[in-house]
């Protein structure tokens, strides 16, 4: 009863959302600025923008955004000033009506319907029919149980101004926080009901204390559950993790980066790659692309960097990889004039990687260079693009929606049809894991932990990698790999 009332809670609280989106404005900037040859808006991001109601409002596609103001895929802050692309005519104020959405679902695409261009990756009907990680067929169920833990903070549900409130009183509401995660999930949930999938999902809002959510696990239906998704804060979900390794039920853990999560417990499945993955998918990434190249490692003197450039240093020589560190001092030195230099630079210290790409750009034009730069280079502000162009950089980032991507399309389309609004990251998330969890259950049955190796299907927003080692958890070790091209981020992988 009480999951049934929880579902009734978050219908209001969607509504409060709908309805406060209805009075946002657009505005677009007048300044004009040219770039090698290039004009370009100068835009200023304000309260309320979204990366959708600002590429419609330039007449630009949201990848265009991106590729011009890579900074912003983790997300747009308001006062950040980006470059829009296609300073021409004038470009329309008001929004353009949104075209019915090519199918209601994404499950019932007819791949053979001529007004299809072709089959979309992310909405095939069913897995193979084979199972070649060889799991029992006593393993499925007619119908599933699976619980969806989130802080939803209903009790402050009440303080929402259902009268068109401010943007600045939105960003307030904690119980809207989370809200597109669910709303993403639902979707899926939808898609897969339509399709036969038989579930029941059962929805909780726990509170921050430890308490309570003791006192959920005690709920006589939990030890029933097949599957448990937590958006849960750490310590809520260290709770209900090592519950569910006691009882055996599979954890997905959607977005944190904790390494700790997995460790000791077989049962947690963790989405978000941790950062010490990183230098692992770069080290697999120069083995698989750049094998015959000399390979110079670089760091500055942070713990952090110390630690993943030592781990660099040994994947790289496991795989029989040319690699030498160097210092800054000694690093043109160490160029080769013959071949190809991989120049791997490890550090967050914007200072150190300036320094460094000047290094690169100064006196190198003889020389064969192309440079990965980690970690998360795509967080650090400031960084010249011809700089980074000249040395061919490449950056990895754990994740990436391409709005090229019909699938990204559909969903997009389908999401503003349900919810009036744009999809932001945690949209796509919460589609991802429970489409492809709930595909995993529906294919493999209770035991699917075991095929995760098998699975194939690719979410929206990145691929996923599991890898377990001894008797931990699973985590993802996927990273999409960038190239600077163009004053643009291009996809490798």
């Amino acid at each position: 009863m009480r999951h049934i009332l929880i579902l009734i809670w978050i219908f209001f609280l969607i509504s409060k959302q709908i309805s406060a989106q209805d009075g946002y404005e657009q505005i677009r900037s007048d300044q004009v600025t040219t770039i090698d040859g290039k004009r370009f808006f100068v835009h200023q991001v304000k309260k309320g923008q979204t990366l959708y109601s600002i590429s419609k409002a330039y007449n630009v596609t949201m990848q265009e955004v991106i590729d011009f103001n890579p900074q912003i895929k983790k997300g747009l802050k308001t006062n950040q000033t980006l470059l829009i692309p296609g300073a021409k005519a004038e470009l329309p104020l008001e929004l353009p009506p949104l075209e019915e959405p090519l199918v209601l679902d994404p499950l019932v695409v007819d791949v053979d319907d001529p007004q299809v261009e072709e089959p979309l990756r992310i909405f095939d009907k069913e897995f193979p029919e084979t199972v070649p990680c060889g799991m029992l067929q006593d393993s499925k169920k007619e119908v599933y149980n699976v619980a969806l833990m989130m802080h939803l903070f209903l009790q402050e549900a009440d303080t929402i101004n259902p009268n068109r409130p401010t943007q600045q009183e939105i960003e307030s509401y904690k119980s809207l926080r989370y809200i597109q995660f669910y709303e993403g999930f639902l979707l899926a949930v939808d898609s897969l009901r339509k399709a036969g999938f038989n579930l029941n999902l059962f929805v909780y809002s726990l509170e921050a204390n430890p308490s309570a959510t003791y006192a959920l696990l005690d709920k006589p239906e939990m030890i029933h559950m097949d599957l448990i998704v937590g958006m849960l804060y750490n310590r809520n979900f260290e709770i209900v993790a090592s519950w569910s390794e006691d009882h055996q039920i599979p954890i997905v853990s959607p977005v944190s980066e904790r390494e700790s999560q997995v460790v000791g417990n077989p049962m947690v499945i963790k989405i978000r790659p941790s950062a010490s993955s990183e230098g692992i998918a770069v080290a697999e990434y120069i083995s698989n692309n750049h094998r015959l190249s000399h390979t110079l490692l670089i760091r500055s003197w942070e713990e952090e960097g110390k630690k993943m450039a030592d781990q660099i240093y040994s994947n790289c020589q496991a795989m029989g990889l040319d690699i030498t560190p160097v210092s800054q001092e000694n690093l043109i030195s160490k160029l080769k004039p013959e071949g190809e230099n991989v120049v791997v630079v490890v550090s967050r210290q914007k200072s150190f990687v300036l320094n460094v790409l000047s290094q690169l750009n100064a006196d190198t034009n003889s020389y064969n260079i192309t440079l990965f730069g980690l970690p998360r280079w795509d967080q650090i502000e400031g960084i010249d693009f011809q700089y980074l162009e000249k040395v061919r950089g490449h950056i990895a980032v754990p994740s990436w929606i391409d709005y090229r991507d019909p699938a990204v399309k559909r969903f997009v389309k389908l999401f503003m049809d349900k919810y009036k609004t744009d999809p932001e990251s945690l949209a796509f998330q919460g589609y991802d894991v429970a489409w492809y969890f709930l595909n995993a259950l529906k294919q493999y049955g209770t035991g699917f932990t075991g095929c995760l190796r098998e699975i194939t299907v690719r979410p929206l927003q990145t691929s996923y990698k599991f890898r377990q080692m001894n008797r931990d958890g699973w985590e993802n070790h996927h990273w999409e790999m960038f190239r600077y091209d163009n004053y643009s981020l291009t996809p490798l992988n």
